[in-house]
């Protein structure tokens, strides 16, 4: 059967589970759990950083990372400059009808 746009074969459905990741990410909490007595002993003889340092790394087998975001700065200048941009694109007329409403 020939390659049709469309089909697939083999390899995991769209949205299913990576069955690898499931595995390791099991076998890290139950190796945390079972020497948690280890760990904590551990984490109480750390210096405050290190600890915080250690504790975020745990926090990352347990709470998705969150995608970063981009956020445009669009400085003060450049938004008068587009509102003013905007203004003089309004014909005359209706200026002076909104001038008269204020």
């Amino acid at each position: 059967m020939p390659f049709e746009i469309g089909n697939k074969f083999g390899g995991r459905t769209k949205g299913s589970r990576n069955k690898s990741t499931e595995i390791v990410k099991k076998n890290v909490a139950l190796l945390l759990e079972n020497n948690i007595q280890i760990v904590q002993e551990d984490l109480d003889q750390m210096t405050p950083r290190d600890r915080v340092n250690a504790l975020l790394q745990f926090m990352k087998f347990v709470i998705p990372t969150q995608k970063a975001i981009e956020v445009e700065d669009v400085t003060t200048q450049e938004r008068d400059e587009e509102y003013i941009q905007r203004l003089l694109e309004i014909p005359e007329e209706n200026f002076v009808k909104l001038h008269e409403r204020n």
